[in-house]
C-alpha cells in the first residue's frame, strides 16, 4: 500500500519549490473491566494524508482521506492555491526555510505484539487486576484497562525524501476510588509515567501485575490522611506529577511559537525571550533537562518529526543555564536560534507545529 501511495504522490507532485506528503494511519483499541464487569471494547481506525506546498514564499496545505491518485491530486491543487494566496502576505517568507529531504526509518521495539495476545488472555488479566483493587469496603469504584495505539507514517518530499515510521504504544491503567461520608480520594497507576512504546511486555516493565493492591490501599489511606503541612522541606514527586511539573514550568515557556507570539490569542505567551538562550539561569546547577527522543522506551520517541527533521538528544537546560527552546525547522529559521525536531501533528488533518 505504501509503495502504491508513494507512486501516486510522485505522479502528482507540482512544479513548486517544496512539496511534501505525510501519510498517517492510527489504529487504537481499549479494553477495560470496571467494578469486576467487562466493559464494551472500544476500537478506532483513522487514515489520511496531509500535503504541504511552499512556493515563492507562500505556504499552503490540504488534507484528504481519499488516497487515490485523484484524491491526492485534488489535495495538491488546494495546497498550491493556498501557497499562491499567501505568497508575500505572511509574517514568514517560507522560501527562506531550509526544509529537509530526509531518508530513514524508525520502529518501536516490540517483543510481544498486542495482536498476537489472545483476547481471552487480555480480558482475564484485566478481570484479575481489577478484582485486586477492591481491598476494602471503602473502595466504591475500581477499574483496570489497557489502551493500545498503533501508528504508521510515511513522509515524502518532492526531492526524494522518504521516512517510514511505525509506533506501537501501550497505555495501561489501574484506578481505585475510596469514599467515607463526604471525603472521596482516588489513586491511579502513575498516569503517563507508566506508558511506553512496545508490546505486551510493557506491562511487566511498568509493574502492572504488582500495583493493584497498593493503589487500592493508598486510596483508602488518603481518606484519613492529614492535610499537607506548610513550610520549606524536601519533596519527592511521583512520575505523573514530575511530568506535569516539567511540562508546565519548562515545556510551555520554551515553546518558540509562544515566544514568537503565535500563541498569544490561544494559550498565552512566555516570559522567555530569545536573548536569554545561552546565559539565563533557569535553576540551580543541579537542573539538567534534555529533549531526548532517542530513548526507545519513551512514549514520545521517534526518528524524525513531521517536517522531516532528524530527532536527536539536545540539552534544553544544562547545569541550570537555558540552552535552547522547543521549535522545529520553521521556528528555528524565524528566530535564528537552535531548536529541536519537535514539529509534530496529532493526526493526518492538522499540520505539524
Amino acid at each position: 500500500m505504501l509503495d502504491a501511495l508513494e507512486s501516486r504522490f510522485r505522479s502528482v507532485v507540482p512544479n513548486v519549490d517544496f512539496c511534501s506528503l505525510r501519510f498517517f494511519e492510527q489504529r487504537e483499541q481499549m479494553l477495560s473491566v470496571r467494578q469486576d464487569v467487562p466493559q464494551p471494547a472500544w476500537q478506532s481506525d483513522d487514515v489520511g494524508a496531509m500535503v504541504t506546498v511552499i512556493h515563492k514564499g507562500g505556504l499552503g496545505y490540504a488534507a484528504t482521506s481519499h488516497l487515490s491518485a485523484g484524491g491526492l491530486r485534488q489535495a495538491v491543487d488546494q495546497a498550491v492555491q493556498w501557497a499562491q494566496r499567501t505568497a508575500g502576505r505572511g509574517v514568514t517568507d517560507f522560501s527562506k526555510v531550509p526544509m529537509p529531504h530526509p531518508v530513514g526509518e524508525y520502529a518501536s521495539p516490540e517483543e510481544r505484539p498486542w495482536e498476537r495476545v489472545p483476547l481471552e488472555e487480555k480480558i482475564e488479566l484485566l478481570r484479575r487486576e481489577c478484582s485486586r483493587l477492591k481491598v476494602a469496603p471503602q473502595i466504591v469504584d475500581w477499574e483496570a484497562a489497557l489502551w493500545q495505539r498503533r501508528i504508521e507514517t510515511l513522509y515524502l518530499t518532492n526531492q526524494g525524501g522518504r521516512v517510514h515510521q511505525r509506533f506501537s504504544m501501550m497505555l495501561p491503567h489501574l484506578g481505585a476510588t475510596a469514599n467515607d461520608k463526604a471525603i472521596t480520594q482516588s489513586r491511579k497507576l502513575g498516569g503517563r509515567g507508566r506508558c511506553r512504546q512496545g508490546g505486551f511486555e510493557v506491562l511487566e516493565q511498568v509493574g502492572f501485575f504488582n500495583e493493584a493492591p497498593r493503589i487500592g490501599e493508598e486510596a483508602v489511606q488518603l481518606l484519613s490522611a492529614p492535610n499537607c503541612p506548610t513550610g520549606k522541606m524536601d519533596l519527592v514527586l511521583a512520575p505523573d506529577q514530575m511530568i506535569l511539573q516539567i511540562h508546565e514550568s519548562i515545556g510551555h515557556p520554551l515553546e518558540y511559537d509562544r515566544i514568537l507570539g503565535d500563541e498569544r490569542n490561544f494559550a498565552g505567551t512566555s516570559f522567555v525571550t530569545f536573548d536569554m538562550f545561552g546565559k539565563y539561569r533557569y535553576g540551580s546547577d543541579l537542573l539538567n533537562i534534555t529533549y531526548d527522543p532517542s530513548r526507545p522506551e519513551e512514549l514520545a520517541t521517534y526518528g524524525y518529526d513531521d517536517d522531516g527533521l532528524a530527532a536527536k538528544k539536545e540539552f534544553l537546560i544544562k547545569d541550570g543555564i537555558l540552552m535552547r527552546g522547543l521549535g522545529g525547522v520553521t521556528s528555528q529559521a524565524r528566530s535564528g536560534c537552535p531548536g529541536v525536531a519537535n514539529s509534530r501533528a496529532c493526526g493526518w488533518n492538522p499540520p505539524g507545529w
